[in-house]
């Protein structure tokens, strides 16, 4: 703009030296001046884009921010946290049919023990004793434990932080109801306290759309990796020309054609 505006004062200066014979000459020199300066600008802006490119090589090279480094989910690393799943909590999902919910949580269940990922589960108070835990779970895991807590964060609660530590893995698998509480709120917990968190979004059901989705655009926010059973199953098949892939991967098909 600095440039524009000198350029046109020269341009009133000619002209006036002499009336207006000079103006259209005058002119004629301003546009070319400002053609010229058009292409140092083009130029400028397009080193400047060379320079943040090369930047953004020199950082991912270097590890930085603008790195992506993915590894497969190692099942030796991993724990599985299955999260007030249990009668009259569960059918509360309003973002996930509760009978595809179920599947989802019984594939993940087989999942860990074609794997021998360690599960716990925790559960909110229930009316009359002891919670009912949706049985798709011990189908495949047997009878958990139940860690019953009265907070909104399992890390929070002694006995379920304390579970899930003692099993010394550091990748944290998360399914449960509902999102935006029990799920986000251990997450986030879950991350500050140094596990590489998972929340398993077919494996877990929100109160609305509108809130489980601002949920899941926190916790990706906060490092969290948002996941399905069906990526989880791909990652540990791997190939699955072996017994177990295949294993895995016919778990993923029960589950898909319900």
């Amino acid at each position: 703009m600095v440039f524009v505006t000198t350029c046109l004062s020269v341009a009133l200066d000619l002209g006036a030296g002499d009336g207006l014979t000079w103006l259209p000459i005058s002119l004629a020199i301003v546009g070319t001046l400002l053609l010229a300066g058009g292409a140092w600008m083009v130029a400028e802006s397009r080193l400047s884009g060379d320079q943040i490119q090369e930047e953004i090589r020199h950082t991912s090279a270097a590890g930085g921010t603008n790195a992506m480094n993915y590894f497969p989910l190692d099942p030796t690393s991993a724990v599985i946290l299955f999260a007030d799943l249990q009668a009259g909590i569960l059918e509360l999902s309003g973002t996930h049919d509760p009978a595809r919910l179920r599947r989802a949580v019984g594939a993940l269940a087989k999942l860990a023990r074609l794997y021998e990922i360690p599960a716990i589960v925790t559960t909110a108070p229930a009316e009359g004793g002891e919670a009912r835990v949706t049985p798709e779970i011990a189908a495949s895991l047997g009878a958990l434990p139940q860690h019953v807590r009265t907070t909104t964060d399992a890390f929070t609660h002694q006995a379920t932080r304390d579970a899930i530590a003692r099993t010394g893995k550091k990748t944290l698998l998360i399914a449960g109801v509902a999102t935006e509480i029990i799920v986000q709120h251990s997450a986030l917990s879950g991350v500050t306290q140094g596990y590489h968190v998972q929340v398993i979004v077919d494996a877990c059901g929100g109160i609305s759309p509108r809130t489980e989705d601002a949920a899941l655009r926190r916790l990706v926010q906060a490092g969290v990796v948002t996941t399905s059973i069906a990526s989880i199953a791909g990652q540990l098949a791997g190939d699955f020309s072996r017994p177990k892939g295949a294993e895995a991967i016919r778990v993923l098909y029960e589950m898909a054609s319900g």
